[in-house]
């Protein structure tokens, strides 16, 4: 039963959240608050998860992944309404916590929808989350793209250099997810000779979404509700995109060359991995994109997991970038003396200069 439960982390996480809105005033901040503390404290203490249990029960498994959806909703509308009916200034301090709900029940739950190709209300449903958070572009960019082009730095805009500025990385990386999906969906388009400017365009079918969603939340609240809304989608895009940045840090790829475990950091990392969905197992998901969050293995032995889980290190980049590139320069060094191969050498030979 503890195997199915742990993937109820992030759901019980939204109802914390919205419990804390309820009770309000100081009480429920410091709830809101101690959401990100344990995230922080599980991360760095409660060691790794590599367990692959055999599940007789997998439609328990998908209820864990499907009601983050209307729960975090009803969790936004709740914190949206407070705000229009009497904005508190402690209300500002709910926005990092709540964007990195955004970023774990929306925009990673309609990463793993999305990849469900062959089930339409899935990818439906993934496709409204997606654009809830303002990122339509993903559901394309990612699954006809960034799985294509993974490590081939010039060609994928969520692979990131060694050295590369997070901050600037992050901001690049959105919109030009964005031009990429255009590019994919033109030609797509070219194929099934279908107009542009048509409602078998995918993109612009995400667009309306999202603008459907603006109009919603400008109708029910207020300009400050909106405002926060705004900078809700703010925060869970570039959670999202430090997290592409983390994923795939300095890991190089030539083109043409199959994807293998070796082109992204993997982490077994026990809270992320519950909070996630197993994504931060993003080595094996990399190579066999098609499985179900848990059927992918821990690949506890390719040798490219990352320090910690994906929290401390999306803070690391954050606030003190230096410290956490020299964390990652060892774990480069070896991934290019034990894993790269003589061409991926080549892209990669100053990484000899980094100590162990």
């Amino acid at each position: 039963m503890v195997s199915y439960l742990k993937f109820f982390l992030n759901p019980f996480y939204i109802l914390l959240m919205g419990i804390s809105l309820i009770i309000d005033g100081w009480i429920g901040l410091i709830i809101a608050l101690s959401v990100v503390t344990t995230i922080i404290i599980g991360e760095l203490f409660f060691g790794d998860d590599t367990t692959t249990p055999k599940f007789k029960f997998p439609f328990i498994l998908d209820f864990s992944l499907f009601i983050n959806v209307p729960i975090f909703m009803a969790v936004l509308f709740i914190y949206l309404n407070k705000i229009s009916q009497g904005f508190e200034w402690y209300y500002l301090l709910y926005i990092p916590i709540l964007g990195l709900q955004m970023a774990l029940s929306l925009i990673n739950i309609g990463h793993e929808l999305v990849h469900r190709i062959n089930k339409k209300l899935d990818c439906e449903i993934g496709n409204w989350a997606l654009a809830t958070a303002w990122n339509p572009a993903f559901a394309i960019e990612h699954i006809h793209g960034h799985h294509k082009n993974v490590g081939v730095v010039e060609e994928d805009p969520v692979t990131a250099n060694h050295g590369e500025n997070p901050l600037i990385f992050a901001f690049k990386a959105f919109f030009k997810e964005h031009t990429h999906a255009w590019s994919i969906e033109k030609k797509q388009l070219k194929i099934r000779k279908k107009k542009i400017f048509s409602f078998s365009n995918r993109l612009l079918n995400g667009y309306i979404r999202t603008t459907v969603i603006f109009l919603l939340i400008g109708y029910l609240f207020n300009w400050q509700a909106m405002l926060i809304y705004i900078s809700l989608g703010i925060v869970a895009n570039y959670i999202f995109q430090l997290t592409n940045f983390i994923e795939h840090y300095g890991l190089v790829r030539m083109k043409g060359h199959p994807v293998q475990y070796h082109h992204s950091w993997n982490s077994n990392n026990r809270m992320t991995s519950y909070l996630t969905y197993n994504l931060t197992r993003h080595s094996d998901h990399h190579v066999h994109a098609n499985k179900e969050f848990w059927e992918l293995n821990p690949c506890e032995n390719s040798g490219v997991l990352l320090p910690s889980g994906y929290l401390t290190y999306i803070l690391l980049f954050t606030l003190v970038p230096q410290y956490a590139k020299s964390k990652m320069e060892p774990r480069l060094k070896n991934w290019h003396q034990n894993y790269a191969s003589s061409d991926e050498k080549l892209l990669t030979k100053h990484y000899l200069n980094f100590s162990s």
